[in-house]
């Protein structure tokens, strides 16, 4: 009797522990075998202490496993060319209460894409979508920084940047400066 009543506390003991500390890579292989990870990024969006994971695939497959475990797919097709950089998520703060998701990827002949999500109801819903012939960067503010080429009529091109500011009061990205928008 005894050891059956220890076989159980031991058999009990395990497994929790085990299901605590799954990790996000072993809770995505258990729904996608076939898949290949190449980026995780875990990270608190909502500041309620429970953490939400972001994984993008070889196949350009990009995924959020939620607080609650659950594995969504979020976006399909983030390739970068093999010649430029590789694909990207950055977890950035916008307010005191809130941070976003950004994904990147390159692709010929030097442009990068940009999309970035906000967590709302359990799912990742995309808040800001752009390209950048010349790139696109987020600064330590929580800023998106778009740069392009700004052709002129009689050849040549300037420099041109567009800044995104989220906003709390509309829940929405807002333009300055010279930008080009894609959602």
């Amino acid at each position: 009797m005894a050891l059956l009543l220890s076989l159980a506390v031991f058999f009990s003991f395990t497994g929790s522990v085990s299901a605590a500390a799954k990790k996000p890579k072993d809770i995505f292989a258990e729904k996608y075998p076939n898949e290949m990870v190449k980026i995780v990024k875990t990270d608190d969006l909502n500041n309620d202490k429970k953490k939400e994971s972001f994984i993008l695939t070889e196949s350009g497959n990009f995924y959020l496993i939620n607080s609650k475990g659950h594995v969504v797919l979020i976006y399909t097709g983030i390739i970068s060319d093999e010649d430029f950089k590789q694909s990207t998520i950055q977890v950035f703060t916008v307010s005191k209460n809130e941070k976003h998701v950004a994904v990147t990827y390159s692709y010929f002949p030097s442009n990068t894409q940009l999309y970035v999500y906000r967590l709302q109801y359990g799912s990742l819903s995309e808040t800001l979508q752009l390209m950048g012939d010349l790139g696109v960067y987020i600064d330590s503010k929580g800023k998106v920084h778009q740069y392009w080429k700004n052709h002129r009529i009689e050849g040549g091109w300037d420099l041109a940047e567009g800044i995104f500011t989220w906003s709390t009061k509309t829940n929405k990205y807002k333009g300055s400066g010279k930008y080009v928008r894609q959602s």
